[in-house]
């Protein structure tokens, strides 16, 4: 069990980077999904219905990039972490809605474990059904089943499953040597073209791998 100090660096450091990103991408998430917001009456209400479904989706995708990451790092997942920073980040009242994020990510990883892009894809779905399916307030069909809006979300979702995957890895290798330079991790286009260099039938490099 890792002692408090430690787990208290690596949260505090954790936590910058899952704010950094999470601020980046709201407003870019919203615009990939054509989520409408009124220009000024509603506004408001509108916006907190968008964020009931990113918050829990954000820290859904976070915490798979920790336990991504510390399974590589250490062999297992590092789930003393990970519920730490659950407790953390995660607003109780969004806790349902998690849940439902988090399921999926399992789901996924049970059904294709060699398949990082089926979790960004179970997850377009279901934020795609949250924010435009009939539980909403302004349910909107043609959003949800149009394959526009389903490329387009799960870019943006692939993309952030990726920074939080790689923003860990650089928190934690650098608690662990300051000196660290994050360079020697391969960026995802680095990875995809490694991975279509390798031979059809080379063994599975685990440390090669990246979340996209």
């Amino acid at each position: 069990m890792a002692k408090k100090s430690d787990l208290k660096t690596k949260i505090d450091g954790l936590n910058r980077a899952f704010q950094f990103y999470y601020k980046a991408n709201n407003n870019t998430l919203r615009k990939a999904s054509d989520f409408y917001l009124p220009f000024i009456f509603g506004r408001k209400k509108r916006m907190a219905e968008f964020n009931a479904q990113y918050i829990p989706l954000s820290v859904a995708m976070f915490l798979e990039g920790v336990r991504n990451t510390t399974a590589k790092m250490e062999g297992a997942p590092d789930v003393e972490l990970i519920e730490a920073l659950k407790e953390k980040l995660l607003p109780k009242v969004y806790k349902d809605d998690f849940d439902k994020y988090w399921n999926v990510i399992e789901s996924e990883l049970e059904i294709n474990p060699e398949e990082p892009k089926a979790i960004s894809v179970a997850l377009t779905n279901l934020f795609m059904f949250q924010i435009f399916g009939p539980g909403s307030s302004d349910p909107n069909p043609y959003n949800q089943s149009s394959d526009r809006h389903q490329v387009a979300i799960e870019f943006q979702l692939g993309k952030i499953l990726y920074q939080y995957a790689r923003s860990s890895r650089v928190v934690l290798e650098k608690i662990k040597d300051p000196n660290y330079n994050a360079a020697v991790i391969p960026t995802a286009a680095e990875t995809a073209a490694a991975e279509a260099e390798k031979p059809k039938d080379a063994p599975e490099n685990a440390e090669e791998k990246s979340v996209k």
